[in-house]
């Protein structure tokens, strides 16, 4: 059995605890077998390796409950296309280098065959969750399906959580309930075939607001405003009013109320089933995600920071869903980086600030997600937070929230399985070395064998 030893390293365990200083974690097999003050390395004699972690900052693998494109199979809740093998290899590879030990695929209607395949091929532990009850699939075929085959059409929820699946979700997407995936996917692909010129994700968003508003209603049609965007568009001359109102309603509408509908079907599923449901918790389902709360359901709102919410918005309806016993996520997004639909952290840190936050996930954003990690450096320099509490917030919590998901795993502790992360305690998007199950899958910042296997 090997024997790694993790030496002289700072410690934050998951639990929200302060940092234990100076200690040495020894690893035998795919568990920690204990934690102990640093020794040199010489009394450990023969183990296998001893990392020097000097200077260093270990903590939990992080475990990330909102993800997308990491299994094969169908992509989003509305069962587009899926991404090639290798593009869902070079997702997890992403996730791994950020530190992520565990992902929740919540694209929905992955099989378990595709999942089975998925894990055999890369070391992240990828699980599942659905989305396949018959009002989210039809909202799906409705709003594309293009992905679906007979197999995915055919895997219900029900089958889904026999065969593995650890949650409900992700239920009521972007895709279909005209919020992000709308604007970065479908709007700007639609403008393009229309007119053949290329639309920003912001831009395609603009224009969705000012024919339907936040909340998605054909009743908040501005014409003002659409005629506005048009311009910041530069498709003035190129679609009219009505032009980019029939398009835009046309992509949204048809599915909207289904995937409304979705919501409450898939919560009444998951209270019967007890299993934890993962929904879209944006200003347009934000009145349906607070019914659900309010039953006896294991609900996590998801990206509760979703860009859609006003500041003010977003807060209240957190507090009300915390008080009524949801968990509370908050999603990454590209908040900090690409800033395609986000423009800037203000909602996180707003929602981090007040206490409200339970997990932290990252969520798709076109792929263009910021890393987990990046965002807890980011929100504990500014003050939003304490740093033994946003990793918790990656790690424990998130363990806690969906049971099944990463069993064992989220704390640093005896008898835990070795999922661990080396980061850089300076700049914590600044990953070193990365454990899964004992074995090391990232060395110096860089992939290391076992990584990334065959497909």
């Amino acid at each position: 059995m090997r024997t790694t030893v993790l030496n002289n390293c700072d410690l934050l365990d998951g639990r929200g605890t302060p940092p234990q200083h100076g200690v040495d974690i020894i690893v035998e097999g795919n568990i920690v077998r204990e934690i102990v003050p640093a020794r040199p390395g010489d009394v450990y004699g023969t183990v296998d390796e001893i990392l020097d972690a000097t200077g260093k900052l270990v903590i939990p693998g992080v475990i990330n409950n909102h993800t997308h494109g990491t299994a094969y199979g169908p992509l989003f809740p509305s069962g587009h296309e899926g991404l090639p093998h290798q593009r869902v290899l070079a997702n997890l590879d992403r996730h791994l280098l950020e530190g992520t030990t565990t992902v929740l695929c919540a694209d929905g209607f992955v099989t378990a065959e595709e999942l089975a395949r998925t894990d055999e091929a890369h070391p992240i532990n990828v699980r599942l969750a659905s989305c396949n009850t018959p009002a989210c699939l039809q909202a799906a075929t409705v709003a594309d399906g293009g992905g679906l085959t007979e197999a995915n059409r055919r895997f219900t929820a029900r089958q889904a959580m026999d065969a593995g699946a650890v949650a409900l979700g992700e239920i009521g997407a972007g895709h279909t309930l005209g919020g992000g995936g709308a604007s970065y996917l479908y709007i700007p692909a639609a403008v393009e075939k229309r007119t053949g010129i290329t639309i920003t994700p912001r831009q395609a968003n603009e224009l969705k607001i000012a024919v339907l508003g936040r909340h998605i209603s054909a009743s908040a049609f501005d014409r003002d405003a659409v005629e506005e965007a048009l311009a910041a568009a530069g498709l003035t001359g190129m679609l009219s009013v009505d032009d980019i109102r029939a398009i835009v309603s046309g992509i949204v509408l048809p599915a909207f109320d289904i995937a409304l509908h979705g919501l409450a079907e898939a919560a009444e599923l998951a209270r019967k089933l007890d299993v934890p449901v993962l929904v879209h918790n944006a200003a347009a389902s934000m009145t349906q995600v607070a019914a659900i709360a309010k039953t006896d359901v294991r609900l996590i709102a998801g990206h509760s920071n979703h860009s859609s919410f006003e500041l003010r918005e977003a807060v209240e309806h957190a507090t009300r869903l915390k008080e009524m016993g949801s968990i509370v996520d908050v999603s990454t997004l590209d908040t900090f980086g690409a800033r395609r639909l986000t423009t800037g952290p203000d909602l996180l840190y707003a929602l981090l600030s007040a206490g409200l936050v339970d997990t932290i996930s990252t969520d798709y954003a076109g792929g263009h997600h910021d890393p987990i990690l990046l965002a807890i450096d980011r929100a504990t320099k500014a003050g939003m937070v304490s740093l033994p509490a946003a990793i918790a917030m990656a790690t424990a919590n998130v363990a806690d929230a969906i049971p099944g998901l990463a069993p064992r795993r989220g704390r640093v502790l005896p008898a835990a399985i070795a999922d661990l992360t080396v980061t850089d305690p300076a700049a914590l998007d600044r990953v070193w070395t990365v454990m899964i199950g004992g074995e090391i899958v990232v060395r110096d910042g860089r992939l290391s064998p076992p990584g990334r296997r065959p497909d």
